[in-house]
C-alpha cells in the first residue's frame, strides 16, 4: 500500500511480525520524528498492525514535511 492522502492527512498503515517488532520500529521512527521535528499520529492494533497518519498541524493539511516523514517511515519499516 501505498500513502494515501485522505482528510487533510498522508495516511498508511503497515503489518510487522507482532508488536515487539512495531514497538522496536517506532523507536527508531521517535528518533527520526525528533530530527525532523515532525512527529506522526499513529495507531496500533491488533497485534500487529500500525496505521500513520501525518499532517502539519499550522497549516492543517499535508505538506513536503509530511512526505519526507514518510519516505523515513518507509525507510525504516521495508
Amino acid at each position: 500500500m501505498e500513502w494515501i492522502e485522505e482528510n487533510k492527512r498522508l495516511v498508511k498503515e503497515f503489518k510487522l511480525k507482532n508488536f515487539s517488532a512495531i514497538t522496536e520500529k517506532l523507536q527508531e521512527i521517535a528518533i527520526k520524528a525528533d530530527e525532523m521535528d515532525h512527529h506522526p499520529d499513529f495507531q496500533v492494533y491488533g497485534y500487529n498492525h500500525i496505521k500513520f497518519s501525518l499532517s502539519t498541524h499550522t497549516t492543517n493539511g499535508v505538506t513536503e514535511k509530511d512526505y519526507a516523514l514518510a519516505k523515513e517511515i518507509d525507510n525504516i519499516l521495508s
